[in-house]
């Protein structure tokens, strides 16, 4: 008689290999995520940018240009506004647990851009 069934040690060795793949692959989609919560963040200061730019032009100031400010779970926006403005965007919870490398995202009028982490800010701004 044959035997139709699987091995205890060939089922042990299946959850050995998918127990390491996983370990590879939480990592590498978590890197992933902190890329992405940290594109959108830049996108979200870009498009605040351009509403303060458009927001000078109607009343030659920028005071009082900063109503409603967005936020969302990963990231607090933030604008400081007199003569010039300058936007942040401050990593919150999960990412600013993961995203040392960047931390808080800065941009002013002048398009200058600064970030608080260890990184470069060409590395963070693409």
């Amino acid at each position: 008689m044959k035997n139709l069934g699987f091995t205890l040690i060939e089922l042990l060795i299946v959850l050995v290999i998918i127990g390491i793949l996983g370990m590879i692959a939480y990592p590498l989609y978590n890197g992933h995520l902190v890329k992405m919560r940290r594109t959108y963040a830049i996108t979200i200061l870009a498009d605040l940018a351009g509403k303060m730019e458009e927001y000078y032009v109607l009343h030659n100031t920028y005071n009082n240009a900063a109503e409603n400010l967005t936020k969302n779970s990963y990231h607090l926006y933030s604008i400081a506004a007199e003569d010039a403005y300058v936007l942040h965007a401050n990593p919150l919870e999960k990412q600013a647990e993961y995203d040392t490398l960047c931390g808080s995202l800065t941009l002013d009028q002048n398009g200058n851009r600064s970030i608080s982490g260890g990184g470069s800010v060409e590395e963070c701004w693409r």
